[in-house]
């Protein structure tokens, strides 16, 4: 038997505990693995290089292809949820990277966004609607929400941001990893805007 219909046959190989194959298991686990170590990379590239932006950008670079995202971006959320500002953007194939000053309506999913923001959760995963006016700024299926720790500039809460077709659900690990880097990034980014 060859490795590739090994992997074939694994992957109809039901764990029994759960149902979900082997190779299911160990794809997840390897997902989780990269988006802590893109994260964590991250933080420490942002707190040690003297070029804080694009230390942050090639971490948002990573946590997209961690996450398999379309679009990743650090920002913050309005004091009233109603809008997200995007400072550094990354994204897939020949769209545009790096500062944006891009303002997204938060309307089309008020309600599941102040559910997470009343909440103590670290991350949400919003899904959007194919008939909402959000389809008109994001193309895709889910918004995954990380806050930061603060508070932005302007009083804003600090988060990244990942636009993805399928929904992903972080662990507190993972959220935390992500939460350090939106941190770094703030607190450098305050030092030299003074």
């Amino acid at each position: 038997m060859n490795v590739g219909m090994a992997m074939l046959h694994a992957l109809r190989l039901p764990d029994g505990r759960r149902g979900r194959s082997r190779v299911d298991r160990c794809v997840e686990a390897s997902m989780r693995e990269l988006v802590s170590d893109a994260a964590i990379t991250g933080a420490a590239l942002v707190r040690h290089l003297e070029d804080v932006r694009f230390a942050c950008l090639r971490a948002l670079r990573q946590l997209l292809r961690a996450l398999d995202a379309e679009r990743i971006v650090i920002g913050c959320i309005s004091p009233d949820g109603a809008r997200l500002h995007e400072e550094l953007a990354w994204a897939q194939g020949l769209a545009p990277c790096g500062e944006s000053e891009r303002v997204m309506s938060c309307a089309p999913f008020r309600d599941e966004l102040r559910r997470w923001l009343d909440s103590t959760l670290p991350a949400a995963c919003l899904g959007i609607d194919p008939d909402s006016a959000a389809r008109h700024e994001t193309s895709c299926d889910h918004l995954l929400l990380v806050r930061g720790e603060g508070v932005a500039e302007g009083g804003g809460l600090a988060v990244i941001a990942a636009q993805l077709r399928s929904p992903v659900a972080l662990d507190l690990a993972e959220a935390q990893a992500v939460s350090l880097l939106i941190a770094e990034y703030y607190r450098r980014r305050s030092s030299f805007s003074r």
